[in-house]
């Protein structure tokens, strides 16, 4: 959003003069009620050009910002965006995340509880480096318990692993805790040295892995671990959290009995492939992403792309779930794209599902989900009205882009402007001096943990 014209809001309503508030409020925008948490959050997103000033002029900055987004989403449900066919689908987007977020809540992360002594096993694992040696077989006919088949060659169980050389065997594997997933680690951290695994089936081969030798540190302490306690309680959670995300996933998926229809899956990779193939300036929202707004699907747009229990899944309904929520498509050809879409197609479907389910159990009434929602149909909106008094400034400048779009930046700022003008404000910036922010003496931290569903 630009405020290169913008007087700053906490200038207007200190010079004005601020109405009366309740002591946890830290702002007030036309009886639009601003929450200390929800200034932290918005602090906690804000880019580092914002908040890497002095503490009082960051925090000014970041509030002033958060206010012209509430004005600008009011002007904006005044002028009657909200209502638009498309922009009312993003809202209810939005309001499903929200709900899908609450349900994830509700399921996973409020029962789930890592103990003392979790975190205690976990820190004496991390302790031990253990080398091992891994093959891939296609068949087990030449394998013999406990012996090294010469014409094996070890190979790295994934590429984020250190290695170490052993003399007449190559290069190994150097595997810590939190490596690598969860039931390999349990397999490996229970072997004896020199002790091979039982055969191990994934993708259509036979692995096998061994321990070589273990190096332990041991200049430990109670301290110490006390220090790191929080660290690999964390760890774990999120370990715990994935493992009942993804139990979660499949018991609620499995009734649903998602069908792709394969004719028009096989439409849609042609049409993208064609796309991906004839641009040869074609530009990408992140590496993988594809940029499907001047794609036309329109022939193919209505196709069921896919059938479940609950519902329907249309080629339409797949361009708009990706503008919302891309997903990597990268491929090198048109199969590797096609698997792409498969798991696309289903990620979508289950949020579909999932944001049914939360919105029959009434989740999207509950006060978080209401706050979640507000906060990114505000964005929304916001935006919205700032890309509509851009289209409607082109027509004025002709050709010229850059005089257009410096058009549209006045016409936002005179508008913010105009807005404040009217609006009934107040800030209780005692308060927001009193704040906690995670930029005092550390890094910035989010916590990411819906990231599986969005």
């Amino acid at each position: 959003m630009k405020t290169g014209y913008i007087v700053p809001l906490l200038l207007v309503c200190l010079l004005g003069g601020c109405e009366n508030q309740s002591p946890n409020e830290l702002g007030n925008v036309n009886g639009r009620s601003i929450r200390p948490d929800e200034f932290v959050f918005s602090y906690e997103t804000s880019p580092r050009s914002i908040t890497a000033g002095p503490k009082e002029t960051a925090y000014e900055q970041v509030l002033d910002r958060l206010m012209e987004r509430i004005l600008l989403s009011q002007e904006s449900r005044r002028r009657g965006l909200d209502k638009e066919p498309e922009i009312a689908r993003e809202l209810k987007y939005l309001e499903d995340a929200a709900i899908r977020r609450e349900l994830f809540r509700e399921n996973i992360r409020r029962v789930t509880e890592i103990s003392e002594e979790d975190a205690r096993l976990a820190f004496s694992l991390a302790q031990k480096t253990l080398w091992i040696q891994h093959v891939e077989l296609d068949s087990l006919i030449t394998a013999k318990p406990d012996v090294w088949n010469p014409d094996w060659k070890h190979v790295p169980i994934n590429l984020t692993l250190s290695n170490v050389e052993v003399r007449g065997l190559g290069s190994v594997n150097l595997v810590g805790w939190n490596d690598v997933d969860t039931k390999l680690e349990s397999i490996l951290y229970q072997l004896e040295l020199k002790e091979w695994t039982a055969p191990i089936l994934k993708n259509g081969q036979s692995h096998l892995f061994r321990l070589l030798n273990v190096q332990t540190n041991q200049m430990t302490s109670e301290s110490q671990f006390s220090n790191e306690r929080e660290h690999y309680q964390s760890a774990i959670r999120k370990r715990v959290e994935h493992d009942h995300s993804f139990a979660f996933v499949q018991e609620t998926m499995k009734p649903e009995k998602l069908t792709i229809k394969r004719q028009v899956l096989e439409q849609l990779t042609q049409a993208l492939w064609a796309y991906k193939i004839d641009s040869d300036n074609l530009s990408f929202r992140a590496e993988g992403e594809i940029q499907l707004e001047n794609l036309t699907l329109d022939d193919i747009g209505t196709s069921e792309l896919a059938h479940f229990e609950s519902g329907s899944f249309t080629v339409d309904d797949f361009r708009f779930f990706y503008k919302m929520n891309p997903q990597k498509l990268e491929a090198n050809n048109p199969g590797g794209l096609r698997h792409k879409l498969v798991n696309t197609i289903g990620i979508y479907v289950r949020d579909l599902v999932f944001a049914e389910i939360g919105r029959n159990e009434g989740l999207h009434k509950r006060h978080e989900v209401v706050q979640d929602y507000q906060y990114w149909q505000e964005r929304l909106l916001a935006s919205r009205l700032e890309q509509h008094i851009h289209e409607l400034s082109m027509p004025e400048s002709g050709t010229d882009t850059e005089a257009a779009e410096d058009i549209a930046s006045r016409a936002v700022a005179e508008l913010s402007i105009s807005l404040r003008g009217q609006a009934e404000i107040s800030v209780n910036k005692d308060l927001l001096m009193t704040l906690k922010t995670s930029d005092e003496g550390l890094s910035r931290k989010i916590d990411l943990f819906t990231s599986y569903l969005n």
